[in-house]
């Protein structure tokens, strides 16, 4: 008997320890599913609060964040806007230097290619680089004393029209005056007769008057240089009459329209004249003098002499 009770002893300890490890599984098992049932509840709760927030936020919260987004790109537009139109108006002002070039290039050919009458008489190429006073119409050139401009050189443009003429000039640079603005008069030949061309204030027309004409002006005839003129040489295209003008006794007067158009030079040609000393062929003067009791008279021959003397009257005042 006490055999069987000590075995039974034994096998009910195994049998508790083995119940209790099960009961404690157990328990374990149902605590895990109540902890996820719990989990998901208040997952769920927070859920259904923070959805209303979430579309609020969305409604709210996303324009304002689209519109900073968009301010942000803006700003970087108009930087890259006004880097655009640095880079156009640097483009565009390297075109106009290279169009402002060719245009003087062609007319520095044109110049080289100009035939003048007297081809033995030196002449300069000038840039036109600007006016001292807007207000008037005299300009600057780049060539002055050191290439051999003086004053009172002649200037006429690409096509040989008469411009004007130097009226200061130092090392590097000289002034021209143009004869629309000149205060001195053009001795000047149309249709044969000379007169002097003379600038009037306030107009780009010129007043030519002849002292000793002969026939009518027309409109349209041709005004040139004069042989005797002493600033100009001879046959340089100066403009044209306006206008027809008849005769006043022996006079007449008549506008002039000047073919140079003073405001679009880019280059002039700067003429030597008179000529230096053995260039071109001398001037040939002769001199009679005869003796009259109580008096001695000296006459100077040539077509300036005769012409001074013909038109010494009128015109003394004007000659140049």
């Amino acid at each position: 008997m006490m055999l069987d009770r000590e075995t039974r002893r034994d096998r009910t300890l195994p049998t508790f320890i083995s119940l209790v490890i099960f009961a404690f599984v157990l328990m374990t098992f149902d605590v895990r599913a109540a902890e996820t049932d719990l989990a998901a509840r208040v997952r769920s709760g927070a859920l259904t609060l923070i959805a209303p927030l979430q579309r609020v936020s969305a409604f709210v919260i996303d324009p304002i964040a689209d519109l900073l987004d968009s301010l942000s790109g803006l700003a970087t537009l108009r930087a890259e806007n006004a880097a655009l139109r640095s880079e156009v108006a640097r483009l565009q002002a390297e075109l106009a230097g290279v169009e402002d070039d060719q245009a003087r290039l062609l007319v520095l050919e044109q110049i080289y290619d100009l035939q003048l009458e007297d081809a033995a008489t030196a002449r300069t190429p000038a840039n036109v680089l600007g006016r001292p006073d807007p207000t008037e119409s005299s300009f600057v050139v780049d060539k002055g004393t050191d290439q051999g401009v003086a004053v009172g050189h002649p200037v006429v443009d690409q096509h040989g029209y008469v411009v004007g003429r130097v009226t200061e000039v130092s090392g590097g640079f000289a002034t021209v005056v143009p004869i629309s603005q000149d205060r001195e008069g053009v001795t000047v030949l149309v249709g044969g007769q000379n007169g002097i061309l003379s600038s009037q204030l306030g107009s780009d027309l010129l007043l030519l008057e002849v002292f000793d004409a002969v026939e009518p002006l027309r409109a349209g005839d041709l005004v040139v240089t004069s042989a005797v003129s002493i600033d100009f040489p001879a046959g340089l295209a100066v403009g044209e009459i306006v206008e027809d003008a008849g005769l006043e006794g022996t006079a007449l007067s008549a506008q002039v329209s000047l073919f140079a158009d003073i405001n679009t030079l880019r280059v002039v040609l700067i003429i030597t004249w008179p000529p230096e000393p053995g260039i071109g062929d001398p001037v040939t003067t002769t001199t009679t003098t005869t003796t009259v009791p109580g008096a001695t008279t000296s006459t100077t021959g040539g077509e300036w002499g005769a012409f001074a003397a013909s038109l010494s009257r009128w015109a003394w005042p004007f000659w140049r």
